[in-house]
């Protein structure tokens, strides 16, 4: 119970954020509001498009990596990490989806 209501405290605050930033952006400057939301539509069409093709780029570099380690699935990195304190394979696991990530970035444009 306490955990779902710091849940929708946290989703309420952050929605309360994005509504100020919003109409304080509008009242300030509401011709550069209006260009944002413009190129936003092209903005969310690339993440659209390219999306799914930096997640098929991402789930084969973390499978190709795991099989470089010597990994079957995440399972066998947890217990690496976890039980025999040896945090490198998830290091390098997490580097490999951080790196998709900016890559996800390079190929998105506004």
């Amino acid at each position: 119970m306490q955990q779902n209501r710091s849940l929708i405290v946290s989703v309420a605050i952050l929605v309360s954020a994005l509504a100020i930033g919003q109409a304080t952006t509008y009242l300030l400057a509401p011709t550069g509001w209006s260009a944002f939301m413009g190129t936003l539509r092209v903005v969310i069409a690339q993440i659209a498009f390219w999306g799914p093709i930096c997640a098929i780029f991402s789930a084969g570099f973390a499978y190709l990596m795991l099989r470089l380690l010597g990994f079957e699935s995440l399972e066998e990195i947890r217990k690496e990490s976890v039980e025999q304190n040896n945090p490198t394979p998830a290091i390098i696991f997490v580097g490999t989806l951080i790196a998709s990530i900016l890559f996800l970035t390079l190929v998105i444009r506004p």
